[in-house]
């Protein structure tokens, strides 16, 4: 058996990469505009510059790379190599005008990964006093960071079958195997772009400044959580704002192609299906949960509680970050419940972090066939359920997998900010928050982190944000060695 996969099994083509990347290089230079246009009417000359210059050398090096002929059908390994070259690119090369407001390359390399990510953690000071550019700049990355980017390629340069499948990372099975793969982009790419638009119309109807809710939410809908104040939703004076931001992160938290096949089938099958009721569930338990905490831990009255558990759990579990008090006041309880839902995170299909509810409760299943397993003939064949749905073998093995190799990166994440002397639970939170791409802090994450530090959240938010598969398949040596297809 062993040999056999190996027989048919191919290597990644560069030229086939390479073609690619050139198409999803001229998609960043295009979104760059947009940066640019705010750094020309802000009068940021150097920040004009500098994205002039990431403008031109990416739409000129793409043109060239996209010009390579190439066979149209990517393989599955040759989707996961450009996914994490694509999250490793827009970082780097957006780190030349983020640094033009006289950031280090590492704050600004920080900054680009954590807003590519959509973590939202920040290691600066003085947010308010950085110019518009800076935090438009931040917001933007985020929005076509969440989903943007990998749709908006999609789109472009893959042909039906499974590697558009992987690469999409979008919603319910049969959706994603049926039709043609730009078609199922696109009509994601629209329910995205329309959560969007509702969730800013929201913020503008309910008396919200244009220009601040703009920039909340391009972080909300993409479940960022990057503010422009220091104080996200604490800053704020109106709790109805506060509330179009998180509603916005929950609905960025639920499977984005579910929207699309409720308005063919009916609001009733968006609720009647098990994954979406699965990620509504745990986000109730999660503001549950926050209250009993907030109210029997730490002391906080239900008056406070009211307000602040539903806007903190439903953030947290939604991997935004967007937090509403100090989460370095909040006691060990408090902190651990919160570490947990940003573990468990939202949809698979969404645009938030963390190992995703579904896998969680496929584990559970596996708890639960095991345990029958006990008490059976041993002839009974048993499978493993989800809401009734039968789970397939590979969506078991890719459960645990994910499950494993998160609570890896974050053990071995963690020894480094105990070896610097960091209290073992706060460097906890700090590194579930990055791996999860949440964007929480309980203060660890700011100017005086050392910069060993933040390289390790910069490559947990890396590695959470594509889940480790693709960082895996990345780091095969099979990936790079053995037999290769025709590239034309």
């Amino acid at each position: 058996m062993r040999g056999s996969a190996h027989e048919v099994s191919y290597a990644v083509r560069l030229r086939v990469v390479g073609h690619f990347l050139g198409q999803f290089c001229t998609i960043v230079a295009l979104l760059s505009v947009a940066p640019l246009g705010v750094a020309l009417v802000e009068g940021q000359d150097a920040a004009t510059i500098r994205y002039l210059g990431v403008i031109l050398t990416l739409g000129g090096g793409g043109w060239l790379l996209s010009r390579l002929r190439v066979e149209r059908r990517i393989q599955v390994n040759e989707a996961m190599v450009l996914t994490t070259v694509i999250f490793l690119v827009v970082p780097l090369v957006m780190t030349v005008p983020i640094m033009g407001i006289g950031l280090s390359f590492v704050d600004a390399l920080f900054e680009t990964v954590s807003a590519a990510t959509t973590t939202g953690l920040s290691c600066l000071a003085g947010l308010k006093e950085l110019p518009a550019t800076f935090h438009f700049a931040r917001s933007w990355m985020q929005w076509y960071g969440g989903l943007g980017i990998v749709i908006l390629s999609v789109a472009i340069m893959v042909r039906p079958g499974v590697s558009a499948k992987r690469l999409a990372m979008t919603g319910p099975p049969e959706e994603d195997l049926v039709g043609n793969a730009r078609v199922h982009a696109r009509r994601v790419l629209l329910v995205y772009l329309s959560l969007t638009i509702i969730g800013y119309l929201a913020w503008v109807l309910l008396g919200g400044a244009p220009w601040n809710g703009l920039l909340f939410i391009f972080s909300a809908v993409s479940t960022g959580g990057f503010a422009p104040t220091p104080g996200s939703l604490a800053d704020f004076e109106n709790i109805r704002l506060a509330w179009v931001v998180i509603l916005t992160c929950l609905a960025g938290a639920i499977p984005l192609a579910y929207y699309h096949t409720a308005t063919r089938k009916g609001i009733s099958y968006f609720f009647k299906d098990v994954h979406v009721r699965l990620v509504l569930a745990v986000m109730l338990f999660s503001v549950v949960g926050t209250a009993f905490c907030f109210h029997w831990f730490d002391g906080m009255s239900w008056s406070r509680t009211g307000i602040h558990a539903p806007l903190m759990g439903i953030s947290a579990q939604s991997t935004a970050g967007f937090s509403s008090l100090n989460t370095g006041d909040l006691g060990a309880v408090s902190k651990l419940f919160l570490i947990l839902s940003m573990t468990v995170g939202g949809g698979i299909g969404s645009t938030a972090g963390g190992v995703k509810v579904l896998r969680l409760f496929i584990l559970f299943g596996i708890v639960r066939h095991v345990l029958q397993g006990m008490s059976v003939p041993p002839q009974t064949v048993l499978t493993t359920r989800v809401g009734g749905r039968k789970v397939e073998e590979r969506e078991v093995q890719d459960a645990l997998m994910v499950i494993l190799v998160f609570a890896g990166v974050v053990f071995l994440s963690w020894m480094p900010f105990l070896a610097y002397g960091y209290p073992p639970l706060d460097a906890l939170f700090e590194v579930v928050s990055a791996t999860g791409t949440v964007g929480l802090s309980t203060g660890i994450t700011g100017p005086d982190l050392p910069t060993p530090l933040k390289m390790v959240l910069c490559a947990d938010m890396l590695l959470g944000r594509l889940e480790m598969v693709a960082w895996l398949v990345l780091f095969y040596p099979r990936t790079w060695f053995g037999r290769r297809r025709s590239e034309i």
